[in-house]
């Protein structure tokens, strides 16, 4: 007992003081206490009052409280005031903070008469609000989250004992305004938006970017890319985790729509329009689906859009698909140049269906393109050069584009073709058959090609697009603002080109250089070919370069030597030939039976081949048309004609030297005088013709003197031995000679040559194959034989004729390099020598006549 009295002693002596001190508290309280100052380093009060009534008054003027521990922001504070709530009705009466301040924000609150009002840095709250049986309702005049402008108003029920909060209202938040109910249980907050109507998203989307780290690229293409005059949200439905700080954002799911919408499909890009845009949030993906949308004029029904994993910091993207039956020309080529993707291909014309998917990752920024069109007829340019289109199936993925074309070439060739290229290395290669080729240049045929298999590689790397053909024939092509076509050698190109061909072409190199494929500047380089010309060494003229000019009025052409240039115009073709030689040949000459050919030439010699004749001429010019070719040249003196076809064969000379007459028989038997001729036939073989001379000389070495030697031999002929046979030659006063040729007989019809004291005549046969001679000559002196008629030892070789003149008929025979000569017997001779001379007065045809 002892014990416990001095256990209940000590007791007492604790417990009196304290409930001593507690008495004095409430009574302190039930009068009011007022402190003017309380400082306590970092905590500070001014003008604290506080009283005690059934419930407290709490009123302070100025508060300074230390910094905040926990991070500070508008879902704390609610989370806050939605525990505490409760506590302010049952706990106070009043209270009255007039000034609460930490760090550099400040904040007030203040509670009287069910009405509640806070305004802090974070949230800002006006209502009133009661008990009820389970908690506390509330009208919310004013909720408004401060660091993310979003306000609400409605009515507020919280069940305190289960911890839930219901909130049914409306909201704002920058241009946007809807409704809104709220769920929070246990910290968890549940909400939906709906009917949200807003003319701009800029605002919210900036906050929104701001406050959750949204990517850039995301947030500006929710609104940056993608604007409509009004937006419309069906709902909006998430929740949020106010302890945690958790949003489920990929728990996020919306529905809407906007209005006159407009698209950039990259903010480089003019934008695409769309009537209406329905939009769709759901997992993590915001997906666009448009309706009736328009690029640069070109409809893309079928196009939608889709944002995907919006909320995850690695991994987001976007995938563009876009549909559209309009022609692939450079504004959709634009979208993939836009991401630095490079589709050599820009459709001209016709007419095309296809579908572009591009999925763009945005951090690292990558761009994958897939894409599938399918073009039909018109034109289409394929780096760079343009091509007819019968059908062309074109797939793009990623960075290889395939073309698989049909029916498919340019002006001058078709070609199935499949072309693989790599967009990286913008490169690839072309492999496919040739249907036809037939590559012209006015009539003529360049190149000739049926079916034939071919390889090409494309390179479009550079300022210009190359494209080197393999098979069936080495060949560069370059395409730019300078097109290019380069053929380093054109043998492997003989057997598919007639022009190669018909022009003999062997070997070169040719380049074309062209900018509108209308107008070439063409080099060809060190080319070999075969042409009737030659060079004054003799030699074959078969080698040389060009430079050739062609637009659509023709072509011009010079050569690196200057030998040769020519003209090509309106169907016609002019030469001009320097310092070559001409060889006319009776199977191989000028003529085309395509192509007018007109011809000029300068210190040039034509040679006859037929006739083994060279022609020496200051100048000629001709021309050949409908395969007749017709010459018109300048010898030292005269003129000189030739006209020669298949059927036909033509000469003529007036005014001409005997010089020039050898030339063209190739003879050596006259000098000076004037000379006329004319030849007229079918061909070189079989032609007839007459010469006629005057005051030239006779002067043949070989012939002349041995029919010196002869009369000189022969006693009875001395008398013919006249000072007109002199050492010097035979001068011919006037001479007449007709002539034919059939095949290698070259027939005299009759001879003629009148001096001032003997005339020869004759007539006979050449073989120019054997060159076998069989020619009667006739010798008449022209003076009265009576006087000397008794002085000739042998009477039977000479002839008196009625004009007393003495005549003889002199054989000649052998070859032309071994004449033979002998007279003639007297029973031949008697009628012979006037045989002779009638055959000239009486011959068949004078031609001249």
């Amino acid at each position: 007992m002892k014990i416990i009295s001095l256990i209940m002693k000590k007791i007492w002596r604790i417990l009196i003081p304290a409930v001593l001190i507690f008495v004095i508290f409430i009574a302190v309280l039930k009068h009011g206490v007022k402190i003017e100052n309380i400082d306590a380093g970092d905590f500070k009060i001014e003008q604290l009052y506080i009283k005690l009534d059934k419930k407290l008054i709490l009123r302070a003027q100025n508060i300074e409280i230390p910094k905040q521990s926990a991070k500070d922001s508008s879902e704390a504070a609610l989370l806050d005031l939605s525990k505490n709530i409760v506590w302010i009705d049952r706990l106070f009466d009043e209270i009255l903070l007039e000034r609460v301040k930490f760090l550099n924000s400040e904040s007030m609150l203040f509670y009287k008469d069910d009405v509640f009002y806070l305004d802090s840095p974070f949230l800002a709250v006006s209502s009133n609000f009661k008990d009820t049986d389970d908690g506390v309702t509330a009208n919310v005049y004013w909720l408004e989250f401060k660091d993310f402008n979003v306000s609400l108003s409605g009515v507020s029920k919280a069940d305190l004992r289960r911890q839930i909060y219901d909130f049914n209202g409306t909201f704002s938040s920058h241009e946007l305004n809807g409704n809104a109910t709220v769920n929070l249980k246990k910290g968890e907050l549940k909400y939906e938006l709906s009917d949200i109507n807003a003319t701009s998203l800029r605002g919210f989307m900036d906050e929104l970017g701001a406050k959750t780290g949204l990517d850039k690229e995301i947030k500006s293409w929710i609104y940056g890319y993608i604007t409509a005059d009004n937006y419309f949200v069906k709902s909006l439905r998430g929740k949020f985790n106010l302890g945690s700080q958790e949003p489920y954002l990929n728990e996020l799911s919306a529905q809407g729509f906007s209005k006159n919408v407009k698209v950039k499909f990259h903010e480089k890009l003019p934008a695409a329009t769309a009537e209406a845009v329905d939009v769709e949030l759901k997992k993590g993906s915001l997906f666009f689906t448009l309706k009736n949308p328009k690029w640069q004029g070109k409809n893309l029904n079928g196009t939608n859009l889709e944002i995907y994993k919006i909320f995850e910091e690695k991994g987001a993207g976007l995938t563009l698909n876009l549909q559209t039956s309009a022609i692939y020309d450079k504004s959709i080529n634009s979208i993939l140049k836009a991401y630095d993707i490079e589709v050599p291909i820009k459709q001209l014309s016709g007419k095309t269906d296809g579908k572009l998917a591009l999925d763009i990752k945005f951090d690292p920024l990558d761009v994958t393109a897939k894409g599938k069109f399918k073009i039909n007829g018109g034109q289409t340019l394929i780096a760079g050069a343009k091509f007819n289109v019968g059908t062309a199936d074109v797939e793009l993925a990623s960075k290889k584009l395939k073309i698989s074309a049909k029916n498919t070439g340019m002006d001058f060739f078709s070609a199935d073709a499949a072309v693989n290229l790599d967009l990286d290395k913008l490169a690839g290669d072309i492999n496919g058959t040739i249907n036809k080729l037939n590559l012209t240049f006015g009539k003529n045929e360049i190149l000739k090609l049926g079916t034939v298999p071919f390889a090409a590689k494309l390179d479009f790397s550079g300022k210009d697009t190359k494209l080197d053909i393999a098979s069936p024939a080495a060949l560069g092509l370059k395409f730019g603002a300078q097109n290019e076509i380069n053929l380093p050698g054109v043998k492997s190109l003989l057997p598919y080109s007639p022009l190669l061909k018909s022009l003999q072409i062997s070997e070169g190199g040719v380049n074309i250089k062209t900018k509108d494929f209308e107008n070439l500047s063409i080099e060809a380089n060190d080319v070999k070919f075969e042409t009737p010309l030659f060079k004054k060494d003799g030699s074959p003229y078969g080698a040389d370069s060009f430079v050739i000019d062609v637009n659509a009025k023709g072509a011009t052409g010079k050569s690196k030597s200057g030998e040769l240039n020519f003209k090509i115009s309106g169907g016609k073709t002019e030469l001009f030939i320097n310092e070559l030689d001409l060889a006319l040949n009776g199977d191989e000459n000028l003529t085309d039976r395509e192509n007018d050919i007109e011809f000029e030439a300068k210190d040039s010699k034509l040679i006859l081949k037929d006739f083994n004749a060279t022609l020496d001429l200051l100048a000629y010019s001709g021309q050949s048309t409908g395969g007749t070719v017709r010459f018109d040249a300048k010898p030292a003196r005269g003129n000189f004609s030739l006209i020669k076809s298949d059927k036909k064969f033509e000469m003529s000379a007036n005014d001409i030297r005997g010089e020039f007459i050898n030339s063209i028989f190739n003879i050596k038997s006259f000098e000076g005088g004037s000379f006329k001729m004319r030849v007229l036939g079918g061909s070189t073989d079989d032609f007839k013709g007459e010469v006629r001379l005057i005051g030239a000389t006779l002067k043949d070495y070989t012939f002349y003197n041995q029919l010196l030697t002869f009369l000189n031999s022969v006693p009875s002929l001395l008398v013919f031995k006249t000072p007109d046979f002199g050492a010097d030659g035979y001068p011919v006063k006037f001479g007449k000679i007709l002539f034919e040729k059939k095949g290698e007989i070259l027939k005299f019809l009759a001879i003629e040559l009148e001096s001032s004291s003997a005339d020869i005549g004759g007539h006979g046969t050449i073989n120019l194959a054997t060159k076998e001679i069989d020619v009667d000559l006739e010798l008449k002196l022209l003076k009265d034989a009576s006087s000397i008629i008794g002085k000739i030892p042998l009477v039977n070789q000479i002839v008196l004729g009625k004009d007393r003149t003495l005549s003889t008929v002199i054989k000649v025979r052998g070859t032309l390099q071994k004449p033979q000569y002998s007279t003639q017997i007297l029973k031949d001779a008697l009628l012979s020598p006037f045989k002779i001379i009638r055959n000239v007065l009486e011959a068949p045809f004078l031609i001249f006549e």
